[in-house]
């Protein structure tokens, strides 16, 4: 049976927030003067570019922020990790980034921020008690950790993988697909792990073994209906599938180790409302912020915060990880593109 897990999520959220926030006027008696009309509070925008699925924005962020940031308005745009890249470099190229805050996974693009003096730093009060590193100066602080995983259907597959190595078996010859790199940080994260890995060499054999390269999207839905029976997949999408929508699957964490690609939150440089920016780092930092990622099966950073249902340990993974160079990466970045393309073709 699928489950409303975004809806559940949301109300949970929102019931916590009220229950702090709704208990405040209690014994007051009313006043006998006439009540006089407060002047609005003027509204500031605020406009952010993500990776993160709309459907957790919409569902989960987007309600309880607009709740707790009364005075700031967020226009929320979401696209893969690679498109968010194009659009804002190519802003930048024109002048001025429309973003006011960057949300991705992709540490190679921040360190390229920061080093443009691109960011604006900024220590949030929050990021005290946070388990993953914060940049030292405060040009982009992390917020959730996603992990690459290998997702097998059950139904089609009876023998699964056990390691990276292993999808170059001939027995799982034209059975794995991936997401294009071209598109996905995550994607290219991974590519670059286990070239650094095992060479080149394993992709040009992974590529003698059928694996497509497919949209994200496109991916999932076939996976989903035993098309692509092994996927090269996201831990939290893997976990969606499997929790919230019945799908028979099992997820491999790869012996050698799982890719764990940290998202992080900037705020641009240039942004015309910078209080209200922090303010949205501090409620993603926040108990409220970092609860949504869980509940979305992103692993949160925040001590003592929940972990996913069904996930793996972070701890654990972080132990069993197969390390991504992410200053290497961002020298490297397109000639690892156009190399994976060239094998590809």
């Amino acid at each position: 049976m699928k489950k409303n897990f975004a809806g559940a999520a949301v109300s949970l959220l929102l019931a916590g927030m009220l229950a702090v926030t709704g208990c405040g006027g209690m014994g007051k008696k009313p006043s006998d003067k006439p009540a006089e009309k407060a002047a609005a509070k003027p509204v500031a925008g605020l406009t952010v570019y993500t990776s993160v699925y709309n459907g957790m924005v919409q569902e989960m962020a987007k309600p309880v922020v607009e709740q707790q940031l009364k005075d700031v308005k967020v226009n929320w745009q979401t696209a893969g990790s690679e498109s968010v890249k194009a659009k804002l470099l190519d802003e930048m190229k024109g002048g001025r980034a429309e973003a006011d805050l960057v949300m991705i996974s992709d540490p190679d693009f921040y360190l390229q921020l920061k080093k443009d003096g691109k960011l604006l730093n900024y220590k949030s009060p929050e990021s005290a008690e946070l388990a993953e590193p914060v940049d030292a100066d405060g040009a982009f602080t992390p917020i959730r950790i996603s992990a690459m995983v290998i997702a097998v259907h059950n139904d089609k597959i009876k023998e699964p993988p056990r390691s990276w190595k292993d999808l170059l078996d001939p027995k799982y010859k034209g059975k794995i697909a991936m997401p294009n790199p071209k598109a996905a940080a995550t994607a290219l994260a991974t590519v670059a792990a286990l070239k650094d890995k095992y060479g080149w060499e394993y992709w040009e054999q992974l590529k003698a073994n059928g694996v497509v390269v497919s949209k994200t999207q496109e991916m999932r839905e076939k996976f989903a209906h035993g098309e692509y029976p092994i996927i090269i997949n996201m831990e939290e999408n893997a976990l969606k599938q499997k929790m919230s929508q019945g799908v028979n699957t099992t997820i491999i964490y790869p012996e050698e180790g799982s890719v764990l690609v940290p998202g992080y939150i900037g705020i641009l440089k240039d942004t015309k409302n910078p209080e209200g920016a922090k303010k949205l780092v501090d409620w993603w930092l926040s108990r409220e912020g970092q609860s949504a990622m869980s509940l979305a099966y992103m692993h949160p950073v925040k001590y003592g915060v929940k972990e996913p249902a069904g996930a793996q340990n972070l701890m654990e993974l972080r132990i069993h990880s197969l390390p991504v160079n992410w200053n290497k990466l961002a020298v490297e970045e397109k000639q690892v593109k156009e190399k994976f393309a060239a094998i590809m073709k």
